[in-house]
């Protein structure tokens, strides 16, 4: 029986991997720099000490990472304290849902701390149905080692296998898979394809349909 959900942040609970891809390219452009859709994706849940380098492969050695990601987080921040964070559809449904079915909800992200403190702060009815948070950086290895899923489990209070893990990108559907836990994927940015199949044991098309999922699940068990 699966006793606790774990979930990815941006692209799964939170529709703001479009405004990331929307603030990166501006920034980038304001410093001579192009960043595209299909750069961006690449770094979709990677650790941010590793995206740095994908970026600078790409762009070249020069390539102002950390002022661009300073420039990055100080826009979502000043973003979640002006406007509301855009949610995914069905959210509150499903985290209630989730947990009148007395599942344990965490948070595995690898976005830094500060930046998830302030965006729950502005989201207080979301925070409040969450039992944890492992955030990026509090791990040993990012995604898509198992360490952060590993991690978001032991905070549940479970073993791995007796989570689901919900992710948006391959790096974090690698880490469910690679943690033990049942690794579900609702693309958001990244589309479901052969990369992701051999670590997907299930592919949603939004949080609506998770409560029902994890229903069948428990009812074979």
């Amino acid at each position: 029986m699966y006793r606790a959900v774990l979930f990815d942040m941006d692209g799964v609970l939170l529709d703001t991997e479009v405004l990331g891809l929307q603030a990166i390219s501006q920034i980038a452009a304001e410093m001579g720099y192009t960043v595209d859709l299909a750069l961006y994706r690449r770094t979709l849940g990677v650790p941010n000490a590793e995206c740095g380098q994908i970026y600078r492969d790409a762009l070249g050695a020069e390539y102002p990472y950390e002022t661009t990601m300073e420039r990055f987080r100080a826009y979502f921040l000043e973003f979640s304290r002006t406007r509301a964070l855009p949610r995914k559809e069905g959210l509150m449904d499903c985290l209630t849902g989730l947990k009148a079915r007395g599942l344990r909800l965490v948070l595995a992200t690898s976005t830094v701390r500060p930046l998830v403190e302030e965006y729950f702060a502005a989201m207080p009815d979301v925070a409040a149905l969450f039992d944890g948070k492992v955030c990026g950086g509090e791990v040993p290895h990012g995604k898509p080692a198992p360490d952060m899923y590993v991690q978001a489990a032991r905070v549940a209070g479970f073993a791995p296998a007796d989570c689901v893990g919900v992710e948006d990108s391959l790096s974090g559907v690698r880490a469910v898979r690679a943690s033990g836990a049942y690794s579900v994927m609702i693309p958001d940015l990244l589309p479901y394809g052969e990369a992701a199949r051999p670590h997907v044991d299930v592919c949603l098309t939004s949080l609506t349909e998770l409560c029902p999922l994890i229903d069948r699940l428990n009812a074979q068990t």
